[in-house]
């Protein structure tokens, strides 16, 4: 028995399958492509599948990683031919390998926010990078207090470890490194929440592609 780590896009129409229906999804994925699965003992055994920092509901991602456990002597570019195979529209599967790090070394996440609407894309651009330079966006996150949920302010420009912004012709493209950890976790809609709430008088809508995972040492995770 081996670990495997397969890496996979989740792109389009894809970023609305929620996490639990992508597990089953990768499930039946692995059965129709019929690996050599390793199964948990126990009263209810079932093929080991452990994913990387689930990505949230609306996103899409060029990083997704699934680790699973494989019997036998099949090779890592016999996993990628059968996977690849068998996957649905959005779900692209990158490349099979080994794993290098352990998923809890994942501490901070690369994402590119794509900003489009009625606005002028370099006077948008401007004013995005004031407002990051400023210190000045601030969101609101839900949170735990003992046994209730309560709305807290996040300072977001404060956990914004670097940034770069671009414009395209109709779209001002924001690439941003947070935490995304186990022990602090940026979500990247805080940072277009952030936005519209400082640029209230400008329409515009923002989505997400997360690009990369990031350890510590800020190593692509792999």
């Amino acid at each position: 028995m081996r670990c495997v780590r397969i890496d996979f896009t989740k792109i389009g129409e894809s970023k609305y399958i929620s996490h639990l229906d992508l597990m089953r999804c990768m499930s039946r994925a692995v059965r129709r492509a019929r690996l050599p699965m390793w199964y948990t003992e126990g009263f209810n055994p079932h093929p080991y599948m452990s994913f990387a920092l689930p990505l949230s509901l609306g996103m899409e991602s060029e990083c997704e990683s699934m680790d699973i456990r494989i019997e036998g002597d099949m090779t890592n570019e016999q996993v990628f031919s059968a996977l690849k195979a068998v996957m649905p529209a959005g779900i692209d599967i990158i490349r099979v390998r080994e794993p290098v790090f352990d998923p809890k070394a994942i501490a901070f996440g690369r994402f590119v926010v794509t900003f489009t609407g009625e606005f002028q894309p370099g006077e948008f651009s401007a004013l995005l990078v004031s407002l990051l330079e400023g210190g000045s966006l601030k969101s609101e996150k839900l949170s735990k207090q003992g046994r209730h949920k309560v709305m807290k302010e996040v300072d977001v420009s404060a956990n914004i470890k670097q940034y770069k912004v671009n414009t395209a012709e109709n779209a001002v493209l924001l690439e941003v490194v947070l935490p995304a950890g186990s022990t602090v976790n940026i979500n990247p809609s805080l940072v277009a929440d952030a936005v519209k709430k400082a640029l209230p008088d400008i329409a515009f809508t923002a989505s997400i592609l997360r690009k990369e995972l990031l350890t510590a040492q800020m190593e692509v995770f792999r």
